[in-house]
């Protein structure tokens, strides 16, 4: 039978074992913080995209709310259950901010505890509901003459614009919107009492600083142009136009007067 024989390296019989250069040692460290650099750098691109995510969904659920809630309160303007009780159906000021505009309507409500409630719940005890939407503190307000507090629909709103669709056809209104006017040329013009539609736009920002960089964004926020400060919210306008139906009735009255009306001409 045949022996093994081993060769031996040293006395104790084992084979001596290499270890890593200091060189070698500095390569791998070297290798390992660019891989975890990489590793961090996908986490924070990640977790961010996943913020910036998250505040574009709250900017468009609260733009879907405010124009839902305003198209529904502003097109009952002009609304009376009593024919010979007809409010005018909006009024014309500035917001309180002294910047963005404001819009306030009005219309008579049945007198039932429910229906005659402003647009912050309070009761209207004569059903004659007059509404005012602003902003104050970049927080979209509404001030209901049930309540002398005005309370807010919606924040972080840096503009609100509002339009007005004015019937200029004089001696004979067809309800057909003829102009859209800023609220000093409805003014000027006096056509308050003609007032059809009203178109609204709403600047929403982010809650928090969510873009990579700081930058300046335009708008054409209506008919205001505007440019953001630099930073790093996120901004979307919201834009609609609300049509005042009751407010087209009260005007046009009986369609077949207008008829006429134009005959004559």
């Amino acid at each position: 039978m045949k022996s093994v024989l081993t060769k031996s390296t040293g006395k104790s019989g084992f084979a001596r074992q290499r270890g890593f250069s200091l060189v070698e040692l500095m390569i791998a460290g070297v290798l390992g913080l660019i891989l975890i650099a990489g590793v961090i750098q996908l986490f924070l691109g990640s977790n961010q995209n996943y913020t910036l995510q998250g505040q574009m969904s709250s900017i468009q659920e609260d733009g879907r709310f405010a124009l839902m809630f305003l198209e529904d309160q502003i097109q009952q303007a002009s609304w009376s259950d009593d024919f010979l009780v007809v409010p005018k159906p909006v009024q014309i000021a500035t917001s309180l901010d002294g910047d963005s505009d404001s819009v306030t309507i009005a219309y008579k409500a049945a007198v039932n505890g429910l229906d005659n409630r402003d647009c912050n719940a309070a009761v209207v005890a004569d059903g004659n509901i007059v509404n005012r939407f602003f902003v104050l503190d970049d927080d979209l307000m509404c001030l209901g003459n049930g309540s002398p507090v005005a309370q807010p629909l919606l924040a972080n709103v840096e503009k609100f614009q509002v339009l007005y669709g004015v019937e200029t056809d004089g001696g004979c209104p067809d309800g057909v919107v003829n102009s859209y006017m800023d609220r000093t040329a409805v003014v000027a013009a006096n056509l308050q009492d003609f007032i059809l539609s009203v178109r609204i736009a709403l600047l929403l920002t982010s809650e928090e600083n969510v873009l990579p960089q700081s930058k300046v964004a335009s708008f054409q926020v209506l008919d205001q142009p505007f440019d953001s400060p630099s930073d790093r919210l996120a901004r979307r306008l919201f834009q609609q136009t609300i049509f005042l139906p009751n407010a087209v009735y009260a005007t046009v009255g009986n369609p077949q007067a207008v008829i006429d009306c134009m005959a004559n001409m």
